[in-house]
């Protein structure tokens, strides 16, 4: 069964070695790149690169936004490309009878198959997503986690065998590889966006941060690891929320008019964020969410494949 699983999804396989082979080679040669001793700081996009040849090389790498965009998109075609078609090729071909007809059962069918597709691929998406961390480190105090939070472990790993569950899933309940791949995608896209805009922020209620100091610092520079929510905006002392316009006086004057004045009126500048402290916590909840989910798609393709496939 296993040799056989392996003759019909070779091609894949091959594929997505290659694929993540290249991936691991590209993250390594930034990593060793930006670890080196003679590096010139506050180089391409706050990494620090060497200014030679291979420093070069390592820039134009950065430059295809491989890692910022890369490891967003590869979960969504594993599910699509590899995921879908696992179950629904079988289907549409029929091919699944002449297996269930030589002494092989439905559970063990579909357990073997599941067993080949996501243990190497959560492999790949864990070394993927632990280099990704890796390089991140590197940029020193100019990193922010919060900025590529899709983009590391332990979220690459729960990310694909989402993908791949909501693929095998839709493979088996269409029975067809086409529109198996479109669902796949649309369903992927969907809800990482949901979780991405709507929830995500709200893991944990945000802290609210305020200045009585019209000239201090807010946002990034305020505290440059955390993920602000919003942007600022200017309340009175009844804490409702009022323009610039009646922030600041109409008449001008010198920046410690213009302290005095909010001193006076009890003016401050608010704003929320998520502290640094919290992405480890915000990775392993949105995690959890994602196995979560990968786990009842999982239950419902096993259910359907052992029950409703004929």
């Amino acid at each position: 069964m296993i040799w056989v699983t392996w003759r019909q999804h070779r091609l894949e396989g091959m594929w997505s070695l290659a694929f993540v082979a290249a991936m691991t080679a590209a993250l390594s040669f930034v990593i060793w790149e930006a670890s080196h001793p003679g590096c010139v700081a506050g180089a391409q996009a706050g990494y620090c690169l060497p200014n030679s040849v291979f420093g070069a090389l390592a820039q134009q790498i950065m430059q295809l936004n491989l890692v910022q965009y890369g490891l967003v998109v590869i979960p969504a075609l594993a599910g699509a490309f590899i995921g879908a078609p696992l179950v629904a090729r079988e289907i549409e071909n029929g091919t699944h009878r002449l297996a269930w007809t030589q002494g092989v059962t439905r559970t063990r069918w579909i357990f073997t198959k599941l067993s080949l597709l996501f243990v190497p691929l959560m492999g790949a998406a864990a070394l993927i997503g632990i280099l990704e961390v890796i390089l991140i480190n590197q940029m020193g105090t100019q990193a922010n986690h919060w900025d590529w939070f899709d983009q590391q472990a332990p979220l690459t790993v729960a990310a694909t065998v989402f993908a791949l569950a909501l693929g095998v899933a839709s493979g088996a309940l269409i029975g067809r590889s086409i529109p198996a791949m479109a669902a796949t995608l649309i369903g992927v896209v969907a809800v990482r966006f949901c979780l991405g805009v709507f929830v995500r922020a709200h893991y944990m209620s945000p802290i609210l941060f305020a200045t009585h100091d019209p000239f201090g610092n807010t946002g990034l520079g305020a505290n440059p690891s955390a993920w602000w929510l919003d942007q600022p905006v200017y309340q009175d002392a009844a804490g409702r929320t009022i323009d610039g316009s009646q922030a600041f006086p109409s008449s001008g004057g010198t920046p410690g008019d213009v302290i005095a004045y909010w001193k006076d009126h009890g003016i401050s500048m608010v704003q929320y964020y998520q502290p640094g402290d919290r992405f480890w916590t915000f990775q392993t909840i949105e995690s959890g969410i994602m196995v979560a989910l990968t786990a009842v798609l999982l239950g419902f393709a096993i259910y359907w494949v052992t029950r409703r496939v004929s």
